[in-house]
């Protein structure tokens, strides 16, 4: 293997743009030398606050060259959805391979209905990209609770006191089309 195929530039890699407020971005162009598209994103961060962003660096660390880009792109195609984390902080290429990797993100808490019928609870709660297989589901003391395996793509926890006493023993749990649907006899 020659040498220059180990330090392939990452534009040859990662292709595309963004569109962000009209500024056109070059996505590998931005990974590869974000020294090069700086007054691209100058212009861009000026918009952004105008437009009501929310200001995590000041202007004088943004001028001392303290910028780095981070995040997450996420992505759907017929193969199914991805999601890429991505960091960069203006380091030169030698050091880039030695950054410390990004962290996955936190967990989610997602929004739940709660509905206590005439012999039953029913919790509700929105969970994409998730399967019932990829919960570990708990109900103890009345504290229901749900959480992602380590070996999902997503990360959701969840914990809901219950007013009235249910019996554990009668749960009964469905997750489809990312919405779990739990059903659980009352006492």
């Amino acid at each position: 293997m020659k040498k220059e195929d180990k330090d392939q530039d990452i534009s040859q890699v990662v292709g595309g743009s963004l569109n962000i407020l009209g500024m056109k971005i070059d996505v590998g162009k931005l990974l590869s030398s974000p020294e090069e598209v700086k007054g691209n994103l100058e212009q861009l961060r000026e918009k952004l606050k105008k437009a009501g962003g929310k200001e995590v660096m000041s202007d004088e660390e943004w001028k001392k060259g303290g910028m780095s880009i981070k995040g997450s792109i996420k992505t759907r195609s017929l193969s199914g959805e991805s999601e890429y984390h991505i960091g960069t902080s203006g380091l030169s290429q030698e050091k880039r391979g030695k950054a410390k990797a990004p962290e996955a993100p936190e967990a989610v808490e997602p929004p739940v209905d709660v509905f206590t019928e005439e012999k039953e609870v029913v919790i509700i709660a929105e969970v994409p990209g998730v399967e019932l297989t990829d919960l570990d589901i708990k109900l103890v003391d009345n504290m229901f609770s749900f959480t992602t395996r380590p070996s999902s793509r997503r990360n959701y926890r969840k914990k809901i006191k219950l007013s009235v006493a249910v019996d554990a023993d009668s749960m009964k749990a469905t997750c489809g089309n990312g919405i779990l649907e739990v059903h659980l006899n009352k006492k």
